[in-house]
């Protein structure tokens, strides 16, 4: 938040849940295996070495919620960018990319994962049936920019499913532009 206050952009508002004490607990979980990713740094000089370091600067906690029940859905796990992409562009939903935090997954309960949120502001995750993640941290990106990522990426700022195609080194390297982000519906 400071940086985008030093970069004469406005921060981004407050939107960290109200976390009971499970809450809490997978927050912190979270937050350790984010500082383990972050030894595993592309390039220690771009602005943010790691994907990562972006969310950590950028992210916004999210409590899960369960699926829009007027949204009649069948979860699709292993393809959260794809899924999140078209409930985003079905229902014009803000998309966001960040990590979850799914117990039980190896080697760490931390994944790389994309969800929408809805016009509310709830989480709608299109890939995990609920009760899978227990806190999310992620990025809330614009229509336009998420729109603008060549063809053949199913992230947006991270690997997705296709390893061969990489994170958006542009981003990691130069920062976030302006217009990249969005704030709460």
């Amino acid at each position: 938040m400071q940086r985008r206050e030093a970069a004469g952009q406005p921060p981004l508002p407050d939107t960290e849940p109200r976390l009971d004490a499970a809450a809490l607990r997978a927050q912190s979980e979270l937050r350790d295996s984010l500082q383990l990713f972050r030894q595993l740094a592309l390039d220690a000089t771009w602005r943010y070495p790691t994907f990562a370091d972006l969310v950590i600067e950028h992210g916004r906690w999210y409590a899960p919620a369960p699926w829009p029940s007027a949204h009649p859905w069948n979860h699709t796990p292993g393809r959260c960018f794809e899924a999140a992409h078209t409930w985003a562009d079905r229902e014009g939903w803000t998309y966001v990319e960040g990590y979850a935090l799914v117990p039980g997954t190896w080697p760490t309960a931390a994944v790389e994962h994309a969800w929408c949120l809805t016009d509310h502001g709830d989480i709608a995750d299109p890939a995990l049936p609920d009760g899978f993640a227990t806190i999310y941290l992620g990025v809330p990106l614009s229509h336009a920019f998420r729109t603008a990522r060549p063809d053949g990426h199913d992230a947006v700022l991270t690997v997705g499913s296709n390893m061969m195609l990489g994170p958006n080194t542009k981003v990691l390297r130069t920062g976030l532009p302006p217009h990249a982000l969005t704030g709460p519906p």
